[in-house]
């Protein structure tokens, strides 16, 4: 295979990228390997420091938007600044996300309505608020970050496993809406990767032997074994491949 078509079908020179939750974990190491492929990238999250942060280690110009997805005026302040900026993007990626364990019965429903308010409804308006352009252009690639408990059952996680389920759900029907537009809607599912968000987790010696036994490669993800499977979905090589999920777990849920 020619190094051109390689540029063919994952270069992303002279593309627009936006990505949700950039200022850390996934999110920030999504900007940096979408950055590596030629695209400009628009940072989204709400730690303004962090986000220049990362900002700084990109090479091509990037776009820093301090935003709280939690507030509804947050997307169309976020699609405002990135059309004056940049004319919209070609690219978006819904990383933002939160994760609020409990016990089901003791589940207070703000703790349900914020975790899913944030992991679902947020992505659909930013999805819907972004989307028009691509449409309008003929071209657009969402990936919507969803998580191997989307599919998988887990204690304490009702509100987050109900909500990344949704997200599989909600990509599957705008795939079907957008394809013959040439959008194309994926979901890329980590399983447990080591990030600030399971921090305590990844430090209760219990749990990390947990992981480490359940998950086929013996060992906990880093952000930067999603880098293949996004690039792919945020790529021209997916031209053909919309509504798919795409789970990189290490082998979690191959086995049981």
């Amino acid at each position: 295979m020619s190094h051109a078509l390689l540029t063919e079908l994952f270069g992303l020179t002279g593309r627009r990228a936006l990505v949700t939750g950039a200022s850390r974990g996934i999110g920030a190491r999504a900007a940096q390997a979408l950055d590596a492929a030629g695209a400009r990238v628009a940072l989204v999250a709400r730690g303004e420091s962090q986000l220049r942060d990362v900002a700084a280690t990109l090479e091509n110009e990037s776009l820093v938007i301090t935003a709280d997805l939690a507030q509804r005026d947050a997307v169309d302040r976020i699609a405002e600044e990135v059309g004056a900026a940049w004319g919209g993007v070609d690219i978006l990626v819904n990383n933002a996300g939160l994760s609020r364990p409990a016990p089901a019965l003791k589940l207070a429903p703000a703790d349900w309505d914020d975790v899913v308010d944030l992991n679902l409804r947020s992505v659909f308006t930013l999805t819907q608020a972004l989307a028009g352009g691509m449409l309008e252009r003929g071209y657009g690639r969402v990936v919507n970050i969803s998580s191997v408990l989307g599919l998988l059952g887990d204690a304490y996680a009702a509100p987050y496993s109900a909500s990344k389920a949704g997200l599989i759900g909600l990509t599957r029907s705008l795939a079907v809406e957008w394809a013959a537009q040439g959008v194309t809607v994926n979901a890329l599912c980590p399983g447990w990767v080591d990030t600030e968000m399971v921090t305590d987790l990844r430090e209760d010696e219990r749990f990390d032997r947990r992981v480490r036994r359940r998950v086929a490669a013996r060992r906990w993800g880093v952000p930067g074994d999603m880098d293949g499977a996004l690039l792919l979905l945020a790529s021209p090589a997916s031209a053909y491949l919309t509504g798919q999920t795409v789970v990189v777990d290490g082998g979690l849920s191959a086995g049981w």
